[in-house]
């Protein structure tokens, strides 16, 4: 796979796996700080995966019908504006800031993450899309692992909002990274329809020539 778009989204999807590690990992830290209450604590994590899961409907739906590319960069963009959010909660021991930070990076990663999985089929040939699928799959366990691993080792040598900094400046690396890539959608969707078309006279052939024996 020697394709620049390939490795543009191995490293989009590594780096925002990793990203969304890290920030899970410091809003633990976070909220161990500040919210004494295990109860409150889970509840707060999960408004913000309550608002990704809401939005997934409707951030499949526009996917879909939009540019994947540009996407991928709003939906990257705010993701890397709401690290700021938590920025502040660090500055101002805010658990609504931190809040505000959770719906938003769980809402950006919801449109983020399917416009990347429906560019993987518009970058690479049908025949290695089942190769290219394994690859995804492995680097989204791998990034992980590693996020988890980093975080943990980041937070023994460094202060929490210095983690979130380093947050923001690979979420803005992969933002300019983006901008590289180059997906002629149009052409790409043309393909695939045909062969959609071609898929579907050869399931209907068989049908036809039964209906032949029968004349």
């Amino acid at each position: 796979m020697e394709n620049k778009n390939v490795w543009i989204l191995l490293i989009g999807e590594f780096v925002a796996g990793i990203g969304l590690w890290l920030g899970i990992i410091g809003n633990l830290e976070f909220l161990q700080a500040k919210v004494p209450s295990d109860f409150l604590k889970s509840v707060i994590l999960g408004v913000g995966l309550l608002a990704g899961i809401v939005v997934g409907p409707m951030a499949g739906r526009m996917t879909d019908q939009l540019s994947k590319k540009k996407v991928m960069l709003v939906s990257g963009f705010v993701r890397s504006m709401s690290v700021l959010f938590m920025l502040v909660a660090i500055q101002q021991d805010s658990v609504w800031w931190m809040l505000a930070f959770l719906i938003t990076i769980q809402v950006s990663a919801a449109f983020y993450f399917p416009a990347l999985q429906a560019a993987i089929p518009l970058v690479v040939k049908e025949k290695e899309l089942l190769q290219m699928n394994g690859v995804h799959m492995n680097v989204s366990t791998l990034s992980r692992v590693i996020g988890t691993a980093i975080a943990g080792i980041f937070l023994v040598i460094m202060s929490l909002s210095q983690l979130y900094i380093l947050s923001l400046l690979a979420y803005l690396g992969l933002f300019l990274l983006t901008f590289l890539l180059k997906i002629d959608e149009e052409i790409v969707e043309k393909r695939l329809r045909k062969n959609e078309k071609r898929a579907g006279l050869k399931k209907s052939s068989p049908l036809l020539k039964a209906d032949r024996l029968f004349l």
